[in-house]
């Protein structure tokens, strides 16, 4: 509960002003992971981790893959679902700033009286006021500052939150659009086995009816002809069920598209230097999100601590008044006032205790989850 007492004095609120530089958000520091000498960095050049290359998939040399990702980017539910996490923690970090700054608040008020004495009505009176708040919270200990660090870690991670389901999705695109032209080949491939199975087929029937060939190989040859009149069915199915996924990762309905390009072959293979660098996991998203949880969890543990520490509330508010009509009290009035607040925790039933707990206890997943 807060206690109202009178107004600090110049030296208590100069020395307060001091004191809002305090922090109590730990010192950073990154989890350290082992990597295996092998996979250190070979030069300098080397070390400095880099953004994901954007347009990676133009080196296949596919104009159709192409047009696919930038519809993808424009259409995908996914995709249009992170963006707008982005937008809710950019609002965020609105709410978390507004604490580290002024409040002021406006009132108005009007009235209008009538009183009668002995038969007589007098004037009219009309009664004006309005008034004026203004409000600051000193932030000693750095709670609403660690607030603002964690919105604004969170924030970031949103972004790389953002980079990474656009990855994934590119890379889901990708390799559904290559599995779909893989189907087409071997379904081509199948139906020219089953050309030549059916066709020697004949041949060994027309054998068997010169007497040149037995009963047992035509029977194995309709074997073999059925195996390859199986395997048809599976394979266009397969080609199916990978067109589907690329119309879904679309933003579109299955069955609303249907790969024009005709072979696997028309890919170009990208070439990949062997022996790449540990630190090239720094260049995923999805890591550099999990580290910016971690900062924003940090900052948490900054925020619990400073909730145990006394708060101090400024207020400066001022009214003024007008009253018009009545001889008596005709005029303009005002009023100046400026107090100050001091609340600090006595018993919270654990409460503080609990969400410093909580946490530190996040941190330490993060870290793992890091």
């Amino acid at each position: 509960m807060r206690s109202r007492k009178p107004f600090l004095g110049p030296l208590s609120l100069a020395t307060a002003i001091v004191l809002a530089g305090c922090s109590m958000i730990p010192d950073y520091e990154r989890p350290g992971v082992p990597t295996p000498a092998a996979w250190q960095l070979a030069s300098a050049e080397d070390a400095a981790p880099m953004a994901v290359a954007p347009g990676w998939w133009t080196r296949f040399g596919s104009a159709e893959l192409d047009a696919l990702m930038d519809e993808a980017t424009a259409a995908n539910h996914d995709l249009a679902a992170a963006m707008h996490r982005i937008d809710q923690a950019r609002a965020t970090v609105r709410v978390s700033t507004a604490p580290l700054l002024p409040t002021l608040d406006g009132s108005g008020s009007g009235s209008r009286e009538n009183s009668r004495r002995d038969g007589v009505t007098s004037k009219p009176s009309n009664q004006l006021r309005g008034g004026l708040t203004a409000a600051y919270e000193l932030d000693l200990w750095g709670r609403n500052r660690a607030g603002l660090a964690a919105s604004e870690a969170r924030l970031e991670a949103s972004r790389f939150d953002y980079q990474a389901v656009a990855l994934a999705l590119q890379s889901d695109l990708a390799t559904t659009y290559a599995q779909g032209l893989t189907a087409k080949d071997r379904l081509a491939i199948a139906r020219q086995n089953l050309a030549a199975a059916r066709e020697l087929l004949r041949l060994v029937e027309s054998q068997f009816e010169e007497g040149a060939a037995s009963a047992l190989e035509v029977a194995q040859q309709r074997a073999a002809v059925a195996q390859f009149e199986a395997q048809i069915p599976q394979l266009a199915q397969q080609l199916q069920a990978s067109e589907h996924a690329v119309a879904i990762l679309l933003g579109r309905a299955p069955g609303d598209y249907r790969i024009a390009a005709q072979s696997l072959g028309v890919l170009t293979l990208p070439s990949i230097a062997p022996g790449q660098p540990s630190r090239l996991l720094e260049r995923r998203p999805d890591v550099a999100r999990a580290e910016a949880n971690l900062i924003a969890a940090n900052a948490d543990i900054g925020a619990a601590r400073a909730a145990f520490f006394p708060s101090v509330d400024l207020s400066l508010g001022g009214t003024l008044g007008y009253v018009a009509g009545a001889a008596a009290t005709g005029g303009t009035t005002g009023l100046l006032s400026l107090a100050g607040a001091l609340s600090a925790p006595i018993f919270s039933g654990g409460r503080l205790e609990g969400e410093l707990d909580r946490s530190k206890a996040s941190k330490a997943e993060l870290a793992e989850s890091y």
